[in-house]
């Protein structure tokens, strides 16, 4: 059915977030002061853990929501409430990844706007999905699936341009990618 593969490909753009934990950052040199590496990856890495266990959650929901509907303004209306929640568990998400600071690494300050930019980049993915979600016309089931492939590949679009935001942070300095891999929270997100 096209909605499980739109909650699919929302899950997809939601685990682009989750590499950016063990990326790291690049860039020119800054100052190494700010939140101890070990500090900073557990910070960071709970906040991630939180919001994807959230994520989780909510999209078995929906599924099971999805699963017992026929009535399509009824799947709009839960498609469209996932999307507003998710997008703002994700702001929330991005707060806790803020409030962590730069990390004391050669290229903390670089790597902290990174990683902030592109989490921002996903919580507007979400916000745009959620606007285009309400657009959806329930008035015949056709126009339905066609608004929901298009939302779905709409948002596989836009998470391959974050995904390529999160390419471009990359830890020269090493030490945080120490700390990353030592972290208990950070394992679920690193290879």
């Amino acid at each position: 059915m096209h909605l499980a593969r739109l909650i699919a490909l929302v899950l997809s753009v939601a685990t682009l977030a989750f590499a950016a934990a063990g990326c790291g950052g690049g860039g020119s040199s800054d100052s190494s002061s700010g939140t101890k590496p070990e500090t900073w990856a557990a910070d960071v890495c709970g906040a991630l853990q939180t919001w994807s266990n959230d994520i989780k959650s909510k999209s078995q929901e929906l599924s099971s929501n999805l699963g017992s509907s026929s009535d399509f303004k009824s799947a709009k209306q839960k498609v469209v409430a996932f999307l507003e929640d998710t997008k703002q568990s994700t702001q929330k998400m991005v707060d806790d990844v803020k409030a962590a600071g730069a990390p004391a690494t050669d290229n903390g300050k670089t790597i902290q706007s990174e990683l902030e930019s592109g989490l921002t980049a996903v919580r507007n993915t979400f916000d745009h999905a959620a606007q285009q979600a309400k657009q959806l016309d329930t008035s015949n089931p056709r126009a339905f699936v066609n608004g929901v492939t298009t939302l779905s590949q709409q948002l596989q679009t836009e998470g391959q341009d974050v995904q390529k935001h999160f390419q471009n942070v990359e830890d020269t300095a090493g030490e945080l990618n120490d700390a990353i891999k030592n972290e208990p929270s950070c394992k679920p997100f690193t290879s």
